[in-house]
């Protein structure tokens, strides 16, 4: 990966978590379950309509994957590419 891709691709997982929705939803993933969005709207104390956009976010960027069962939408961090990402800024 080039130097401006992996730079565009660092700079979409910031702007994702630059929201402090987005930085507490991250944070209830990072223990590496799947949680139903249900769930985490619950915890955070948030619509499950705002929970969902800023989902989307999450998932359009990499920094989670989505899977549905049916209704029920669950998420997980992608913890390798969050991990990656903060090694580059430290080497």
């Amino acid at each position: 990966m080039t130097d401006v891709m992996e730079s565009e691709q660092q700079a979409k997982i910031f702007a994702a978590l630059a929201d402090p929705v987005r930085l507490r939803i991250v944070r209830e993933l990072m223990d590496g379950s799947e949680h139903t969005g249900t769930a985490i709207a619950q915890e955070l104390g948030i619509s499950l309509a705002l929970f969902c956009h800023h989902s989307r976010i999450l998932v359009e960027s990499g920094v989670a994957f989505k899977r549905k069962e049916a209704q029920t939408a669950y998420l997980r961090a992608n913890r390798r590419l969050i991990v990656d990402c903060m090694k580059t800024l430290l080497a």
